[in-house]
């Protein structure tokens, strides 16, 4: 399939609307898919990073009781 113009290869003969709608909802999901992850394992070492200072704190206050 050959275009003669940019705007007839966006327009892909009255499917562009589905076809760039389909591969945007793909990019979405595909960055979603990267990037969710990254932040929940961001969440979970800050979470342990406190959780050890709470705890090392309270380790500090027994020894000088």
């Amino acid at each position: 399939m050959s275009f003669n113009s940019f705007a007839e290869f966006l327009q892909m003969g009255e499917h562009g609307v589905f076809v760039w709608s389909c591969y945007g909802i793909t990019l979405v999901v595909l960055l979603v898919n990267i990037l969710r992850p990254l932040q929940l394992k961001r969440a979970i070492l800050r979470a342990r990073r406190q959780a050890l200072v709470q705890e090392n704190a309270r380790e500090g206050n027994r020894e000088i009781n």
